[in-house]
């Protein structure tokens, strides 16, 4: 009988701690979704001759890259010229 009230408080204690820890963890890995949660991410898109026209095999992560270097390369000149 005590044998069986030791293992289930080391159980009960157990349980206890992991319920904690996951539910901690599933917090701190979650909390960052909440704060962009409710926003519209807007991107001003504008072509530029620096870029191929896309083909029907072309990477697109790099055309996505390329487009994204042009943007902040234009976004950074354009607070350099505010300064």
């Amino acid at each position: 009988m005590k044998i069986f009230l030791i293992l289930s408080i080391i159980t009960l204690a157990i349980l206890y701690i992991t319920n904690k820890v996951l539910y901690s963890a599933k917090r701190n890995l979650f909390k960052d979704m909440a704060a962009w949660s409710g926003k519209d991410i807007k991107i001003n898109y504008s072509k530029s001759d620096g870029i191929d026209k896309s083909k029907k095999h072309d990477n697109y992560l790099k055309v996505i890259a390329d487009e994204s270097k042009i943007y902040l390369e234009d976004k950074s000149n354009k607070e350099e010229e505010v300064e």
